[in-house]
């Protein structure tokens, strides 16, 4: 057994004027039908089942039997308080007023949504805005949660796809997303894994934040045969046909990164940068990655007083290390399954295919700081094109010799969550890596302090391209440094290429944000080339 814990510790290690006059007689023209039209909307008589409830049950039995929609902030609304309904047939307003219990609440409709809020138009006014700012963007905000458990949805997708323009939730399921003027009348778009997708008109959104409830996306039987499969012979399977889904032959991937360091919720420092990287063939497990530097950028923010100074060393390593089918961790190594429990979790919507979701975790007797997370297997091609794991939260502790490096004797580092995500996509019918994150979460305490604060490292790469053509291995002296701190290593800052584009902060969804840019790292492939 002692092998055995040591092979696991060494795999550890390894491991963004008279015009006016015109248009403002049009608008009170519409608002005046819009009047109406809400008012005959709310004058609709409905009945009322007699029953103890809460507001967030009563308004969605009115939506299952009118098909009229409720946006609302559930803080201000209190969905969660219970209620006792009589028999009763009311008028829409007046069924919402009885439930409500409110009288400061409004009501707008907005298409098929009745937005119920707080008319704070008198502290708005208070405010002072900038005209032309108004004319060019505004913002919305929200929160995604689950229909069932009303809990927060996590990096939920929310954007308006057709034009590119998208963010995501934080831990929260809160949104903020600042959008063009010529977009006020288009719909947004939330998303995420394993939930249906739902349209949101923006102007709900207009007013002010608005709870968004996204339902399980469940799968029938007529659309998927699920078969009683084994998780281990389905994983074995997927293992088995690397050589026919990914690429056999050398490929560049043109990408972007990004990594930093955020203390105190302050960015310390911050690098992002266009890489090419060589890719050998999936089938090569002894030919080594190379990354071309090709265009960076970095900013630095730290305190004169502040005696802790963090970077990350070895993002670049870390990037090449977690493309799980060239280097396989240990969790797809069967020489090591008899550490693991594998579960098969689900059948579930994944990048807009359907994938088997298998889970694994280490075994109750093992104490070693194990991953543990899920797989998900594409069930048309059996290609592995995701995975996401953590260090077990359990053990996370006994792994801090593996992810902290020569720290300052003065302070005390303990990691606190060490997550990954991996993904592929398919180009000309083979799977290439696509995207990786790692967040990892640390927390410090200065020697005989009782409190420890938090501090956050990321690293991300979003491949942009996928390039075939007359593929090599670069010169020695074109490639960079992926074991060193990437925040140390600098290139000339190249401000022409650089000048419109904003720093894609850790919780903007990279892959949206980069369709921004994707001609400029085009062009700079080219250059080089």
């Amino acid at each position: 057994m002692k092998g055995n814990k040591d092979s696991i510790k060494s795999l550890i290690k390894k491991t963004t004027k008279f015009v006016v006059v015109a248009i403002l007689c049009l608008l009170c023209s519409a608002n005046t039908n819009f009047a109406q039209e809400t008012d005959s909307i709310l004058q609709k008589e409905i009945t009322l089942n007699r029953q103890f409830t809460t507001v967030y049950k009563a308004l969605n039995q009115i939506s299952d039997s009118t098909g009229i929609l409720f946006a609302y902030d559930s803080r201000i609304v209190k969905s969660d308080r219970r209620i006792r309904i009589d028999n009763s047939k009311r008028t829409l307003a007046q069924a919402l007023r009885y439930i409500l219990n409110d009288k400061t609440l409004k009501f707008d409709l907005i298409e098929q949504h009745i937005l119920i809020y707080r008319d704070t138009s008198a502290s708005f006014s208070r405010k002072h805005v900038q005209p032309t700012d108004s004319l060019k963007s505004f913002t919305v905000k929200g929160r995604v949660l689950d229909s069932e458990t009303k809990t927060p949805i996590a990096y939920a997708t929310v954007g308006v796809p057709r034009y590119a323009v998208g963010n995501v939730s934080n831990l929260d399921g809160v949104f903020t997303l600042k959008l063009p003027m010529f977009l006020k009348d288009s719909s947004l778009k939330i998303s995420h894994i394993g939930y249906k997708p739902k349209f949101i008109p923006i102007n709900i959104l207009k007013k002010e934040p608005v709870d968004i409830y996204l339902s399980t996306d469940f799968i029938s039987i007529q659309e998927v045969i699920i078969r009683n499969i084994d998780p281990l012979t389905l994983l074995k399977e997927a293992l088995s046909k690397i050589d026919k889904n990914y690429y056999s032959s050398p490929i560049y991937l043109n990408s972007f990164y990004r990594e930093g360091v955020i203390k105190n919720k302050k960015y310390q420092n911050y690098s992002e940068a266009i890489f090419s990287i060589y890719k050998p063939s999936y089938l090569n497990k002894f030919t080594n990655e190379q990354v071309k530097l090709l265009k960076s950028r970095k900013t630095q923010n730290i305190d004169q007083t502040d005696t802790l100074n963090i970077k990350l060393r070895g993002g670049i390593n870390s990037i090449l290390q977690l493309d799980i089918i060239k280097n396989f961790p240990f969790f797809l190594k069967n020489d090591y399954w008899k550490f693991f429990d594998f579960t098969r979790k689900d059948i579930v919507t994944y990048q807009n295919n359907i994938a088997y979701e298998i889970a694994f975790e280490q075994k109750e007797h093992v104490t070693e700081p194990l991953f543990k997370g899920v797989l998900f297997i594409d069930t048309e091609t059996l290609a592995i094109v995701g995975a996401e794991f953590e260090v077990n939260p359990r053990f996370i502790s006994a792994a801090t010799s593996q992810y902290v490096y020569k720290t300052n004797w003065r302070f005390k580092i303990r990691p606190k969550s060490i997550k990954y995500s991996v993904k592929y996509s398919q180009t000309n019918g083979k799977y290439h890596l696509s995207h990786i994150r790692g967040d990892l979460h640390f927390k410090y305490r200065k020697r005989r302090s009782l409190f420890y604060n938090p501090f956050h490292t990321f690293f991300e790469l979003a491949v942009s391209q996928v390039d075939t053509t007359d593929v090599a291995r670069f010169h020695r002296k074109e490639t960079a440094s992926t074991t060193s701190v990437f925040f140390d290593e600098w290139s000339e800052y190249d401000s022409e290429f650089w000048r419109d584009f904003n720093i894609i902060l850790p919780e903007k969804n990279v892959k949206e944000a980069l369709k921004q840019i994707d001609t400029k790292i085009e062009n700079v492939v080219l250059e080089e080339k």
